[in-house]
């Protein structure tokens, strides 16, 4: 595996933020409902399936990466829906992708190996700084933490330590495993051991699976191709270029959540996001041409 970021996985990754972001949106708009997050997975991981008996098919060898990456997953998944609920889209958003760069690159150099250069440790940092301005910069709007749930940031980052464990689990799996077989079974093992958790908490609230998918089931299937889709190309990225390179450059869909949330939200973008964006693709950029 080459040092830098080669122009493919840059595309698929760019491409991969993007979608991530537009996924996310629609989740909110939904009302980060855990029930319709959970039938998104569900749906998604049914409808690619078929990619598990195809091709190379699924490694055995890849069978504890699952399991571990489905755990993370399945906390992932809940402790974002938790923070959306808390706090707003643009600002719960940035922190659980800004933070999860810095868990990475310590996964990744002492569990995976990876040997990090000097200006890829310097581009790592100057993304890792525009990551938490843009998040940061509702805080600044709102004049520190005025109207802004701790209980958001406390999720967001839980979040974020889930995205850092399961990216260096997957990106060590998918040297030996093939991206689409193996998304396909974390998301079905995401699904099922989610599905307890839905039940009781339905239970509880009254909920209706059945009602959740009469009112949003276009969204549903939506969000779970999309979700589907992000994965794999982000996980065709891990393939051609060091993990802690390309997991942290998938965190620039925080720039796209920014610009969805002020665009389609009403939430504020200002000169600190703005200032974080610049920052991000110069550190994007450091660790492409120097990584």
């Amino acid at each position: 595996m080459g040092c830098g970021l080669p122009l493919d996985a840059l595309g698929l990754l760019v491409l991969a933020a993007a979608l991530h972001a537009g996924w996310n949106l629609i989740v909110k708009r939904a009302g980060g409902d855990q029930t319709f997050t959970w039938l998104a997975v569900l749906v998604g991981a049914t409808l690619f399936m078929p990619l598990i008996l195809v091709g190379e098919g699924l490694s055995q060898r890849a069978v504890p990466y699952l399991l571990a990456s489905a755990a993370l997953e399945v906390t992932y998944f809940l402790a974002l829906t938790r923070a959306y609920r808390l706090g707003d889209f643009s600002l719960v958003y940035p922190i659980a992708r800004g933070s999860a760069p810095a868990f990475l690159a310590i996964w990744a150099t002492t569990l995976l190996g990876e040997d990090l250069s000097r200006g890829g440790l310097l581009g790592l940092a100057v993304l890792v700084s525009g990551l938490m301005v843009v998040g940061s910069g509702l805080w600044f709007t709102r004049g520190g933490g005025s109207g802004i749930d701790p209980r958001a940031i406390v999720a967001a980052l839980l979040v974020a330590l889930c995205i850092s464990g399961y990216t260096a689990i997957d990106g060590a799996a998918v040297q030996f495993s093939p991206p689409g077989p193996y998304t396909a079974a974390v998301m079905l093992l995401t699904s099922i051991a989610t599905t307890p958790f839905i039940l009781v908490r339905n239970r509880r609230t009254g909920a209706s699976v059945g009602a959740v998918w009469r009112a949003q089931w276009p969204r549903i299937c939506l969000v779970g191709v999309l979700t589907m889709t992000t994965y794999i190309m982000v996980l065709l990225a891990y393939t051609r270029a060091q993990v802690a390179y390309a997991g942290a450059v998938r965190e620039i869909s925080v720039v796209f959540a920014a610009i969805v949330g002020w665009r389609f939200l009403g939430e504020p973008f200002g000169v600190y996001r703005t200032a974080g964006a610049a920052l991000i693709f110069c550190g994007t950029l450091i660790i492409a041409v120097a990584g």
